[in-house]
Order: structure tokens, then C-alpha cells, then sequence
């Protein structure tokens, strides 16, 4: 993108300063393992001693992440900013120091989250609706982060839903994740390729954050009801949702240039995944 979107952008962040910063991180397409990104960057934020909230669109579905922890929130944000309840009583602890709340959107009007937690990290798993478009709880975030699987169908979908989200919403900078990525050499054609698309054909600017890569412990434990990053934080993917959670908060703090310059112009990149390395 342009420079007067990094200058807006960085002043933007200079103006929220002080205030406790507001992650979405959204999936465009169904199974890329957005949930799995949230409950792993809080883990790993709250390991940088943040408080971290988050709060969790999905609540309660089974593939929330209130169920993949199993917990049991004593209520929910609706019960919060209605009064009816503290957030201290609605919110459930999960051992590893987040604190979780459910926050299904068919329950909020127009919430400000900063008035229940005024200091460290709030994050929010999102819920997008039929027509994939963010709540107003989701559009209060500081940073919408995208979660993308390598592959054509997964990178396809993001690209129109973000599509959508500029026309809808004016949302003009964005940054993402690729999520269970083959090997670093996948993933950083696909970063290169989506970087380099979204710059000319988007009018959006998308920030690589960095990739996660396939790791068979993510799933088992999930049925462990842990994260990857709490059952074994010397696994690969455990670090690299660690360098993640690093490029966040850098973030927070930086001038907000993009991470990962785009290539040069070269003709429109191919949506196919890389083929992986020997």
C-alpha cells in the first residue's frame, strides 16, 4: 500500500498507545484453524506477562474455544455490559493465565471491550456472518489478523472475503498468518505471492506475521484440551506461534511498515501452493 496508509496507520497506533490492545484473528473459510491461532497467540502473549482476554464469537459451539479448554464461563459478555454480572464472575480461567469469555455475536449490539479490561491484550476469536463480514465487536480491534491455509481454495477465499471487508467495513490494512504450512519454502511462496496480490489488485495492505507449520500435536492436543504451545512449547509449531506473539507486539510498538516487502512486479502470482522441498 501507499504511504499515506502506513502514516494514518502509525498514527493510529501512536493515538491507542497506553490503552489495551485489541487483536481479531479470523478465519475467511471454514477449518483453516483460526481458533486454534487465537487460543495459541494468547497462550503465548500471556507468557510475555500481558493479561490476556479473549473473547470467543464461537461460544458456545463445540469447536469453541470455551470447549477445547473445557471451560465453563459463568456467563457471557451480553451478561457484562448489561450489568447483570462482573466480568470476574462470567469470565472462566484457563490454567495456562488467559482469561475467556464468551462473546456470540447474535447477543451483542455495539461494544467497547476497553471498558471491561483497560490494560494488556484483548483478543477476540471471531465469528464472521453468512455474508463474511465482521461483528461490530470484531471491528473495535486494533489489528485484524487473517488466518489462510497454503492451498488455492483457502488463499481464493481470503481474497474475496477481504475484498468484501474494505467495501463493507474501509478496512485498509490487514495482517495474516499461514497456518499448517508444508515447510518454510511453502510458506514463504504463498507469503511472497499474497503480499505481491494484495498490493496490486486488493487496494488492501495484507502483513505477514509469519506461518505455523504442520504439526501432528496441535490436533492431539486439542484432545488433550490444551494448546500445542502448553503441551509441548519445544514443539515447532509451539515456536513459531511464539515468533507470532513476538511479531504482534512488535507491531504494536513499530512504525507499522509492512514485515515482508513485496516482489516485484512479475505478472498475477499463481494461487497453487509451492511444491514442497526434497
Amino acid at each position: 500500500m501507499n504511504g499515506a496508509v502506513d502514516q494514518a496507520d502509525g498514527l493510529r497506533r501512536l493515538l491507542t498507545a497506553g490503552r489495551p490492545r485489541i487483536i481479531s484473528i479470523a478465519g475467511m473459510s471454514r477449518q483453516v484453524g483460526a481458533t486454534t491461532a487465537a487460543m495459541n497467540l494468547c497462550v503465548e502473549l500471556s507468557r510475555q506477562g500481558k493479561p490476556v482476554l479473549l473473547l470467543d464469537e464461537h461460544g458456545p459451539s463445540r469447536q469453541s474455544a470455551c470447549s477445547v479448554w473445557s471451560v465453563a464461563p459463568g456467563g457471557s459478555l451480553a451478561d457484562v455490559t448489561s450489568g447483570r454480572m462482573d466480568l470476574a464472575s462470567a469470565a472462566a480461567h484457563v490454567s495456562c493465565g488467559v482469561k475467556i469469555l464468551p462473546a456470540p455475536r447474535t447477543a451483542l449490539s455495539c461494544v467497547n471491550p476497553r471498558s471491561l479490561w483497560p490494560q494488556g491484550v484483548i483478543v477476540i476469536d471471531v465469528c464472521l456472518d453468512e455474508s463474511r463480514q465482521l461483528s461490530s465487536l470484531a471491528r473495535t480491534a486494533d489489528d485484524v489478523v487473517i488466518v489462510m491455509q497454503p492451498s488455492a481454495a483457502s488463499i481464493t477465499s481470503a481474497y474475496a472475503a477481504l475484498k468484501g471487508l474494505q467495501y463493507t467495513h474501509a478496512l485498509q490494512t490487514f495482517q495474516f498468518i499461514v497456518n499448517q504450512a508444508g515447510d518454510a519454502r511453502q510458506a514463504q511462496v504463498v507469503i511472497s505471492n499474497v503480499v505481491n496480490t494484495s498490493s496490486r489488485f486488493l487496494a488492501v495492505s495484507l502483513r505477514p506475521l509469519g506461518w505455523v507449520s504442520c504439526d501432528c500435536l496441535v490436533r492431539e492436543a486439542a484432545r488433550l484440551r490444551k494448546t500445542v504451545c502448553e503441551a509441548d512449547p519445544t514443539r515447532t509449531a509451539a515456536r513459531e506461534f511464539r515468533q507470532i506473539a513476538a511479531a504482534l507486539t512488535r507491531a504494536a510498538v513499530s512504525s507499522s511498515r509492512p514485515l515482508l516487502a513485496a516482489p516485484a512486479d512479475s505478472g498475477p502470482p499463481a494461487l497453487a501452493p509451492a511444491p514442497r522441498a526434497a
